[in-house]
């Protein structure tokens, strides 16, 4: 009889809160048949604290190009680092009176694309909008509120492990949301696979 190995189940996903300045990102492993969350690893990206170890200048570029080519390159070394099967973000949306915050974010998205294409040409990056992520680990009385989404997936303990000396208490909000968009692929990965009706 053919068996699957256990790692067979086991579906990683690198889950982004999207910025030009702070970068959420986690690693999160799926165990697709028990719907058990495992958080690998979590941090923010600051744009700021990065750049001086980068290979760009500001001397020849401006300096969003700058924070948005050195997230792009520490986001580059990460995937490589944890080799992910999917990478999902919290896509940019549009708010009247915040163009140029929506404008960032969608030039942060192409810059996030090209290291997964550089990474895996046949991967692509899964786009969720705000609303999807946060409604993914909210139970009840829907809201956007960034305290509120902290307390609904601290309260999913159960269904989300720490390993690697990371904890659910103490990560910041752009990981909270990195958390989130991991959490919405994640239901859509085993609805569409059969593990969940």
């Amino acid at each position: 009889m053919f068996k699957l190995r256990e790692e067979a189940y086991i579906y990683r996903t690198m889950g982004i809160d999207n910025g030009s300045s702070n970068l959420g990102l986690v690693v999160i492993d799926l165990d697709l048949r028990s719907g058990i969350y495992t958080l690998v690893h979590a941090e923010t990206l600051v744009a700021e604290r990065l750049i001086k170890n980068h290979r760009g200048s500001l001397i020849t570029h401006t300096p969003r190009f700058v924070r948005e080519s050195t997230l792009r390159d520490v986001f580059a070394d990460r995937l490589d680092e944890f080799q992910p099967d999917a990478v999902a973000v919290e896509n940019a949306f549009f708010q009247p009176g915040r163009v140029t915050s929506f404008e960032t974010l969608t030039e942060m998205k192409v810059f996030l694309r090209e290291a997964v294409i550089d990474y895996d040409w046949s991967m692509d990056i899964i786009l969720y909008s705000p609303g999807e992520a946060k409604r993914a680990v909210q139970s009840s009385n829907f809201t956007m509120k960034k305290v509120v989404i902290r307390d609904c997936i601290i309260a999913m303990g159960n269904k989300i492990r720490c390993v690697n000396g990371t904890s659910l208490d103490n990560l910041t909000e752009h990981e909270y949301d990195g958390i989130a968009v991991v959490v919405c692929h994640g239901e859509v990965v085993r609805r569409r696979t059969g593990y969940v009706r």
